[in-house]
C-alpha cells in the first residue's frame, strides 16, 4: 500500500543494473539469481540500516516468514543490505485485481503478526522511545502533540518483536506462502501498538495518486478493511479492542512525522477527533471494529 518494495521483476527495470523494485527510501535490485540488494536513498539514517539487519536476522532466526539477511554491503557509492531473493510480488500487485483474495491473505498477514508478537527483542530500539521523538516531530497543533504524549505515557513499553510497519506493501507473496519485508522501523514494545499502526497505514497510507485516496468509496473500503485486519489479529491473538483503541492517538500523531504525505489532511482530522474522545472510550473510536473477546494464547514460537 505504501513504499512497496519488490523482490520479483514485478516492474520494469532501470537503466544500468536490474532493478526490480523501489520505495520511498530505498530500491532494491538484482544480484545474481538468488540475491538482492537493497540500496538506500542518500542520504539515509545508518542507524535504521543496522536495525533492519539486526531486527531481520532475529525474526529469521525465531523461524518467521522473512528473507535471510547477509549483511550490510556498499554498491556505487550507496550502503544497502544483501538479501536471499525472494520468487513473487508484493500484495498491493498481488491483489491488485482480486479484492476478494485480499481478506484471507490480510488474515493470514494478522496471524503473522501475532506470531512476531510472541518473539523477545533483545538489542531492538525502545518502540516507546521512537514514539515519543516522532510524537515531538510531528506536523501538529501543540494540543494535539500534548495529548499524544499524555496518552503515551499512560501506556505500556513493552519488551516483544515489533515490526513497526505490517501492510501489504512490505508483504510479498511466494509460492511458498506471505513474507514480511522492510524491517528498518523494528523496535522492542507493545504488541497493540504495533497493530494500532498496521491498521492506521490501511487507511491512511499512501495508495495511488491523491485524488484516487479522497475518493468515498476508496476510504470506505479502507476503512472496511482495516476493521477486518483488527478482527483478524483479535481473533488470532484475543487482544481486547480497547487495548489497540489506546493506541491510536499516539500512533496516528507519530505518523506525521517526517516527510509529508498526500493523505496527511485527513489523517489530521481524525487525530482531533480522537483527541476529543475519552481514553477509554471504545464505542466512539473511528477505527472501532468488531473482534474476539481476550483471553487466546500465544502462538507456538520463538522458545
Amino acid at each position: 500500500m505504501v513504499r512497496a518494495l519488490s523482490f520479483c521483476a514485478a516492474s520494469p527495470p532501470a537503466a544500468g543494473p536490474h532493478r526490480i523494485g523501489a520505495g520511498r527510501s530505498s530500491e532494491v535490485f538484482a544480484e545474481g539469481p538468488d540475491r538482492v540488494v537493497k540500496l538506500y536513498r542518500q542520504p539515509f539514517e545508518p542507524e535504521a540500516v543496522v536495525n533492519e539487519l539486526a531486527a531481520s536476522r532475529l525474526a529469521h532466526g525465531f523461524g518467521l516468514p522473512v528473507p535471510e539477511a547477509f549483511g550490510i554491503v556498499g554498491r556505487a557509492g550507496r550502503t544497502g543490505i544483501l538479501f536471499v531473493r525472494l520468487d513473487g510480488a508484493p500484495m498491493t500487485v498481488r491483489y491488485a485485481y482480486n479484492p476478494l483474495g485480499l481478506l484471507p491473505a490480510l488474515r493470514r498477514v494478522a496471524r503473522i503478526q501475532h506470531a512476531i508478537h510472541a518473539c523477545p527483542a533483545p538489542g531492538l530500539p525502545s518502540q516507546h522511545a521512537r514514539l515519543r521523538h516522532q510524537i515531538e516531530g510531528a506536523r501538529v497543533p501543540e494540543p494535539l502533540r500534548r495529548a499524544a504524549l499524555a496518552a503515551l505515557d499512560r501506556l505500556p513499553v513493552g519488551d516483544r518483536l515489533c515490526h513497526g510497519d505490517v501492510h501489504p506493501g512490505n508483504v510479498i507473496a511466494t509460492g511458498a506462502g506471505l513474507h514480511l519485508i522492510d524491517w528498518q522501523k523494528a523496535s522492542a514494545g507493545d504488541p497493540a501498538a504495533d497493530v494500532a499502526r498496521s491498521e492506521l497505514m490501511l487507511r491512511y497510507g499512501r495508495l495511488g495518486p491523491a485524488w484516487f485516496s479522497r475518493l468515498f468509496p476508496v476510504r470506505m473500503a479502507r476503512r472496511l478493511i482495516a476493521a477486518w485486519y483488527v478482527a483478524s489479529y483479535r481473533a488470532a491473538s484475543g487482544l481486547p479492542n480497547e487495548a489497540i483503541a489506546a493506541w491510536r492517538l499516539p500512533v496516528a500523531v507519530s505518523r506525521l512525522f517526517g516527510r509529508p504525505s498526500d493523505t496527511d489532511a485527513e489523517l489530521l482530522a481524525a487525530i482531533a477527533a480522537l483527541a476529543r474522545q475519552r481514553p477509554d472510550s471504545e464505542s466512539a473510536s473511528l477505527f472501532s471494529g468488531p473482534g474476539r473477546s481476550p483471553g487466546r494464547g500465544q502462538p507456538e514460537c520463538c522458545r
